[in-house]
Formats: structure tokens, sequence, C-alpha cells
């Protein structure tokens, strides 16, 4: 069992950042612990944990959750979903915003913009990759678009190194210089689940008991929903 100095360890996907920056001291308050966080993209995060990283919590693409579970790192059930999260498109402040508010419309712009980025390994990456493949946009667009591996697509925006940016809306709010000017259309929108699952050994149930509960009480739940979060309610 760890000593009562040691860290109480949690892993995050990016998208929750600002919000746990905010409730830092409110983690450290209920687990009686120093927090330790890492952030990383959904399947950066996958590959550090199959690679030996752990901690008490992960915070991560449900879909991940139940892939980690599956392979016997995260203790089973253990899986609490939290919040839901939509994909936006961002331009430069002050930059023109394009429209799209159709499917055609999306498609249209896509395919006029001279630059557009999005990232690797990132949920709405990912399905951002197969929604080009969808509307047979694929090659067009992938030939004139910047994959970041990781982070924030906001960032090389807000510089003026590309045009628009695509990723989940909590993401782009963590960026500052760019506006976020819509959210994809409802026909090809993906609301993405994020949750919190627990790693099997960890001696830390009272603590993560603890801070899952913190992650439901009102003022998290409106922390959330500031940073463009949809809480997911426990029936």
């Amino acid at each position: 069992m760890r000593s009562e100095t040691s860290p109480f360890k949690l892993l995050s996907t990016i998208a929750l950042r600002n919000v746990l920056k905010v409730i830092t001291p409110d983690i450290e308050r209920v687990t009686g612990r120093r927090l330790e966080i890492g952030y990383g993209a959904t399947m950066q995060l996958c590959e550090h944990i199959r690679s030996g990283t752990r901690g008490d919590i992960v915070l991560a693409v449900d879909s991940a959750i139940d892939a980690l579970t599956q392979e016997g790192i995260l203790q089973p059930d253990s899986r609490v979903d939290l919040v839901g999260s939509v994909i936006g498109m961002a331009v430069k402040l002050g930059a023109p915003t394009p429209d799209i508010s159709t499917v055609e419309a999306l498609k249209a712009t896509l395919l006029a913009t001279p630059s557009i980025v999005y990232s690797k390994q990132g949920a709405s990456g990912l399905y951002f990759a197969s929604l080009l493949a969808r509307l047979g946009i694929e090659d067009t667009v992938s030939a004139k678009a910047t994959i970041i591996p990781e982070g924030l697509t906001g960032e090389p925006v807000a510089r003026g190194e590309a045009v628009l940016a695509v990723q989940q809306m909590s993401e782009l709010m963590q960026v500052s210089g760019i506006n976020i000017f819509a959210k994809l259309p409802a026909e090809v929108q993906q609301t993405t689940v994020f949750a919190a699952g627990v790693f099997k050994g960890t001696k830390e149930k009272q603590a993560i008991d603890a801070v899952l509960a913190l992650l439901r009480t009102p003022t998290v739940l409106e922390l959330f929903r500031n940073q463009g979060l949809d809480p997911i309610q426990v029936l």
C-alpha cells in the first residue's frame, strides 16, 4: 500500500483538462493527496497504459475504457460515464466564418478551404477522417490537411498556420485567438462519451469514490457545461 504522502494518480484525455485544472484543489482535498495528472489524446493514453503506465483513475473515451477493461487493465464494472462532447469548427479570430449549416455546405466548405487541421490520435480526428471518406472527399482534403499527432488543433489556426480547426468543442474552447463558429451538422455529428475507469490493483477505493462523487456535484457539472461538455444523467 502506498504511503500517505504518495500522490493520487489520474490519467485523462485533453478534452477534460480545463475542468480538471479548476478542480485540482478539490480533488486534493477529498483524497487527502497531492494530485498527479497525465494528459494525452485517446490513442496516446491507451498506448502509454498498454506499455505499463498506471494510476488510480483514467478518464477517456468510453470505448477505450471498455477495451482496457476487457484487456484486464481496468477493474470490471468500474466504468462511470461522465460527459458527452460534440465536434465543432473554428477559424482565427476576425476571419470570415464559412457555412457548415448543412451536409452539402460542410462538404463545399471543406473542399474550398485551403488548409484544415485535425488531430491524428484524438476521438474527433479519428471520426473526422472517417467522415471525409464517407463524404467522398478524403483524398482532396487530406492533401491539404495538417494532421497533428496530438494536442489542440486551434493553436495552429490561432497562429495563422491553418484556416480551419476541427476538434471536440471542449478542446477548441481551451484556445484563445480563435472563433468557434459552429458544430458539425446533426446528420454527421458524433457525440463522444468520456468516462472514468479504475485501474486494477489500486488500493485507493475511498479516494476514488470521493473523486467520482466530486465529478457529479452541481458545481463541477456546471464547469463541464461551460466547457462545451454535456453531463450524462445517472439513472
